[in-house]
């Protein structure tokens, strides 16, 4: 597999867009969104998207010169139309509105929807963790993003409906919550079958609906994924896919499961953010914040362990590493990258191994 500096990656990533049609600034938003996915860890939404998200421009389903408009507003909330743009551009717009509103009036919820793929969900509380905020971010799908069978059932019915959220940390990087409510992100099943590995056993169901670890039973033969816990515990999962889809789609207008879209990708975010200080002092916050970290990480750990790791804190150990040594992507998903490269006429990055 190549290895590229991230540097690189995210000058490469921004010049394919603004040759997609973006603007200059909406280009580097989305490919610094993107290598970000990539440098914390979470490749299934990072660089590998470029060429599903051109021919998706290419088609018609992603509209560039689109501008995401506030619909309605109040002091504390707004519905925004993301104009069926692509996702890092719209719902990045609904959580800074959300940031500015909570900097007003102590708290802020913006739902945006008509926006296509918004990539890695965790990276837009983290924006609100980063600006001394509480961040939530919920993420529905609908159309091509049904593909989560409900709990006890067999066929897709659900999106993988995402739950993510970030507190701000004064010693460090954020305590950052990104899930899905599936239990394998989609992505992360067409990552399996580039680096031709199997899933692990509860992911999916085959099309006769019988577990299956093979990531070509769902991806070529119509399975579905189950929800987070598996065919045991999966009644958790699946309502909080539910719960997510009520908020994404039904108050924030993007349209629930229910609303298929078969040619387009559909996603509704729906941000909370909130001033800690509404709460609790600055100061009283960092002392108790660091003293909770302190009590987790000084857990006793199961036998060839490694020690307890809060959420967030495997996106930063990822960060770091890969600031200093690379990205490697695997050859498949660089072979595709290089053809729309080559289609846009923006040159390759040179490897640094």
């Amino acid at each position: 597999m190549p290895i590229f500096a991230a540097d690189d990656l995210r000058a490469m990533t921004g010049q394919v867009f603004e040759a997609a049609g973006f603007s200059t600034e909406k280009a580097n938003l989305i490919a610094r969104l993107m290598v970000e996915s990539n440098l914390v860890g979470h490749d299934s939404h990072g660089v590998r998207h470029i060429p599903i998200y051109v021919s998706r421009i290419r088609d018609g389903l992603i509209s560039p010169d689109a501008e995401p408009r506030i619909v309605t507003e109040t002091p504390t909330t707004a519905l925004v139309d993301g104009g069926g743009t692509l996702g890092h551009v719209a719902a990045t717009f609904g959580l800074e509105l959300a940031i500015q509103k909570a900097r007003q009036h102590q708290v802020g919820a913006v739902a945006v929807h008509n926006e296509e793929h918004v990539g890695r969900v965790g990276g837009y509380p983290e924006m609100a963790a980063r600006a001394g905020m509480v961040g939530i971010t919920l993420c529905n799908a609908q159309g091509r993003g049904i593909s989560i069978a409900p709990h006890g059932g067999t066929s897709r019915r659900m999106g993988a409906n995402p739950f993510t959220a970030a507190f701000p940390n004064p010693k460090g990087d954020p305590i950052l919550l990104d899930m899905s409510t599936s239990a394998v992100a989609i992505n992360k099943v067409r990552q399996a079958k580039d680096r031709q590995t199997s899933l692990p056993d509860g992911a999916i169901l085959n099309p006769k609906g019988e577990s299956s670890t093979d990531p070509d039973d769902f991806l070529k033969q119509g399975g579905a994924a189950l929800p987070l816990g598996g065919l045991l515990y999966g009644h958790k999962g699946f309502g909080l896919a539910v719960i997510i889809d009520l908020f994404c789609g039904l108050l924030g207008g993007s349209g629930t499961a229910l609303h298929q879209h078969e040619t387009r990708l559909n996603n509704g975010t729906f941000h909370i953010v909130i001033d800690p200080e509404s709460f609790i002092s600055s100061e009283a916050y960092a002392e108790q914040l660091a003293a909770y970290t302190d009590y987790i990480h000084a857990s006793p750990t199961l036998p060839k362990r490694p020690s307890v790791q809060l959420p967030g804190e495997f996106e930063a150990d990822n960060r770091a590493r890969r600031t200093a040594d690379g990205i490697a992507v695997e050859d498949p998903v660089w072979r595709n990258i290089v053809e729309t490269l080559g289609r846009l006429n923006v040159p390759a990055p040179q490897p640094i191994g």
